[in-house]
C-alpha cells in the first residue's frame, strides 16, 4: 500500500506541473521560432523523358541546394500561369538536410520560368528547364 501511494503521489506530481501551467512555451518544443531562409547555392529543373516500364506520366522535377542543416520543402503557390510556377520554400518536410526537391506532371507548355520565394521574397529563380531523354 505505501509503494501505491507513493507511485500515485509521483504520478500527481508529474501531472501537476502541466496542469499548473508550470512548463511554459519557450521549453515547449513545437513552439521554436522558424528557421531562416537559407541560402539557395544550386537551382534546377528538368523533365525526366526517359523510357520507363509501364505508363508512367512525365514527370517534371526541381531540385535546389541550400546551406542549412535543417529540412525544406516546396510548394506550389496559385498564381497566373503568365508568370510561370512559382514555389513557396518552407522548412520542415522529409528532405535531405542540404537539397530540396519538387516533382509534379509535366506542364504543357512547360513554364518559361521558375520562381522560388522564401516568407514572400525571391530567393531563386530558374530560366530554363532542361528536357532529359
Amino acid at each position: 500500500m505505501p509503494r501505491a501511494v507513493a507511485a500515485l503521489g509521483t504520478i500527481a506530481a508529474l501531472a501537476g506541473c502541466q496542469c499548473l501551467g508550470l512548463h511554459t512555451p519557450e521549453t515547449s518544443a513545437g513552439t521554436e521560432a522558424a528557421p531562416a531562409c537559407p541560402a539557395v547555392t544550386k537551382a534546377e529543373a528538368w523533365v525526366n523523358r526517359m523510357p520507363t516500364i509501364g505508363d508512367e506520366p512525365t514527370k517534371m522535377i526541381v531540385m535546389l541546394g541550400v546551406e542549412s542543416k535543417d529540412s525544406w520543402f516546396l510548394t506550389p503557390l496559385d498564381m497566373p500561369a503568365a508568370q510561370g510556377l512559382v514555389l513557396d520554400l518552407k522548412p520542415g518536410g522529409a528532405a535531405v538536410p542540404g537539397t530540396v526537391g519538387y516533382r509534379q506532371m509535366a506542364p504543357a507548355p512547360l513554364p518559361a520560368g521558375i520562381r522560388i520565394l522564401c516568407r514572400g521574397s525571391e530567393v531563386a529563380t530558374i530560366d530554363n528547364v532542361m528536357i532529359v531523354q
